[in-house]
C-alpha cells in the first residue's frame, strides 16, 4: 500500500509532459557554520540558518513554478548530521487536520519531503516530516527514531526543521564532497488554492526521480552575510526572471486600461474607483523598475495584485463604456 500510494505523483502528469525548465538541476552549496541549528522548529532569526543561502522557486510536478504556496529551504551540516530548514507558506494553516503520527502515513499529511542519495550510493533516502511534526521514512528504510525533527505554526504558515544523522546513511561528507538530493512538500490543504505536490529541483511526475534531484555540494564555513545574500540571490534568479517577466506581461496591458481610466476619472460615479486603478498601475510601475532587489516575497505579493488590478480595470472600464453609451 505503501508503494501505491508513493507513486500517486505518477496519475497526475502525463508523463510525456516534460517541460524545457526540468532540465535544470540546480546545485546547492551546503556550508557548515559555525554553531548548529536550534532544533525548537523555528527557521526564522536562528543564527545558523541566517548564515546559510535560502532557496525558493518551488515547481509544480512537470509544469512550471507554483503559484498559491511557496516554499523556502535551507540545508546546512556538522560532524554528525545534516540539517534543513524549510518556511512554508500557508494561508489556509487553521485549515490543517494533522492526524499522522511517527510511522504513519506521512506522505498523507502536510508536510515535507527531503530526499539524500550521497555519492556512490545507488538508491536515496526518504525522509519525511508532517506539519505536525511526525516522522516517516521510506525509500531507504530509515530508522525514524534516530532523527529529529521540530515544527512551528504561525498566522500564515508554519517552519519546520530536520536533523539527519550521517549514520543513517552509512556515509559522512567533507568538503568538497556532491551529494544529489531535494526538498519536495505535500499540501492537502487547498482552501485557497495550491497545487498538492511541489519541489525545488524539477521533477517530471513523482518526487522519486533521482536522475532530477539537485546536487548539494558540501562547503566549509559559510562567507560573510552579504556574500550569502550574494549566493541566494543568484540560486533564486531563475525563479525572480519568471516573476519579473510576468509582472512585466501586466503591467503591458496598462495602454489598454489608462485612458478610459481617466475618462471615468473625470465622472463622479466612476472617479474614486478609477483613481485608485491608476495609482496601482503607478505602483507596478515603480515596483517594476526595482525588480531586481525587491524581495522575492513582495515581487510574488504584486503579481497577485497586479492580476486583481487587470480584472478590476476591465471591470470599471466596460461598465464606464456601457454608462456612457446608455447616457447613464
Amino acid at each position: 500500500m505503501r508503494r501505491a500510494l508513493r507513486g500517486l505523483p505518477l496519475l497526475l502528469v502525463p508523463a510525456l509532459c516534460v517541460p524545457a525548465f526540468a532540465a535544470r538541476v540546480p546545485t546547492y552549496p551546503c556550508y557548515r557554520p559555525s554553531v548548529a541549528p536550534v532544533m525548537d522548529g523555528q527557521v526564522t532569526g536562528d543564527p545558523a540558518w541566517e548564515a546559510v543561502p535560502a532557496v525558493t522557486g518551488f515547481t509544480k510536478l512537470g509544469d512550471g513554478y507554483t503559484e498559491a504556496k511557496q516554499t523556502w529551504a535551507r540545508a546546512c551540516w556538522d560532524e554528525q548530521a545534516f540539517y534543513v530548514g524549510i518556511v512554508c507558506e500557508e494561508p489556509d494553516i487553521a485549515h490543517m487536520q494533522l492526524q499522522v503520527r511517527d510511522g504513519g502515513d506521512t506522505w498523507l499529511d502536510d508536510g515535507i519531503e527531503v530526499f539524500l542519495l550521497p555519492s556512490g550510493s545507488l538508491h536515496p533516502t526518504q525522509f519525511v516530516v508532517t506539519a505536525g511534526g511526525a516522522r516517516g521514512g521510506y525509500e531507504g528504510a530509515p530508522n525514524i527514531l534516530k532523527y529529529q525533527a521540530a515544527t512551528h505554526a504561525g498566522e500564515a504558515g508554519y517552519d519546520l526543521e530536520v536533523r539527519i544523522p550521517f549514520e543513517l546513511l552509512g556515509v559522512s561528507p567533507k568538503p568538497g564532497d556532491h551529494w544529489r538530493g531535494n526538498f519536495c512538500r505535500n499540501i492537502w490543504t487547498t482552501q485557497s488554492g495550491g497545487d498538492k505536490f511541489t519541489c525545488w529541483a524539477p521533477l517530471q511526475t513523482r518526487f522519486l526521480e533521482p536522475e532530477h534531484f539537485a546536487t548539494f555540494e558540501f562547503a566549509a564555513a559559510p562567507p560573510d552575510a552579504a556574500q550569502v545574500a550574494v549566493i541566494s540571490d543568484r540560486l533564486n534568479a531563475a525563479y525572480r526572471a519568471d516573476l519579473t517577466k510576468r509582472l512585466q506581461a501586466t503591467a503591458a496591458q496598462a495602454r489598454e486600461y489608462l485612458p478610459a481610466l481617466e475618462e471615468a476619472s473625470s465622472k463622479e460615479r466612476f472617479r474614486p474607483k478609477a483613481l485608485e486603478l491608476r495609482r496601482r498601475w503607478r505602483e507596478l510601475d515603480r515596483a517594476l523598475a526595482d525588480a531586481g532587489t525587491t524581495p522575492l516575497p513582495e515581487l510574488r505579493r504584486l503579481l497577485k495584485g497586479a492580476q486583481a488590478l487587470t480584472q478590476g480595470s476591465y471591470d470599471l472600464k466596460y461598465a464606464y463604456l456601457i454608462a456612457t453609451v446608455l447616457g447613464d
